[in-house]
């Protein structure tokens, strides 16, 4: 978590580009497919949203879309995120309201590449 609060100190709105900025300093404690290291910078994102308030929610969706684009989240280990915070005790949190748009994007994205 401090290493997330590090990245980003100082930061006050675009928090999806500034995590595109600095993927490789987050590279560094994502040990590549390693489920464990996913699931615990998104529990760092989660922690950081709450931290840093309304801004930083609101933005939820687009952190994750910049994790997943420079290949530091997989879409399943995102999915299992959102899936267990659904279930936990901040289950009525914004966060997940503010995820669900990017938990939708790539079932959307695919349904479409299906179609054509």
């Amino acid at each position: 978590m401090h290493f997330f609060e590090g990245l980003f100190n100082g930061v006050e709105k675009g928090f999806g580009k500034e995590a595109t900025k600095t993927k490789n300093h987050l590279a560094a404690v994502v040990a590549g497919d390693d489920k464990g290291s996913q699931i615990l910078l998104l529990n760092a994102v989660e922690e950081f949203c709450y931290k840093k308030g309304s801004n930083a929610l609101k933005e939820v969706a687009l952190i994750l879309k910049a994790l997943y684009d420079v290949d530091l989240v997989e879409k399943e280990h995102v999915v299992h995120w959102y899936s267990k915070g659904l279930k936990g005790d901040k289950k009525d949190s914004q966060i997940w309201k503010n995820s669900q748009p990017f938990i939708d994007w790539p079932q959307n994205a695919e349904s479409e590449s299906e179609e054509e």
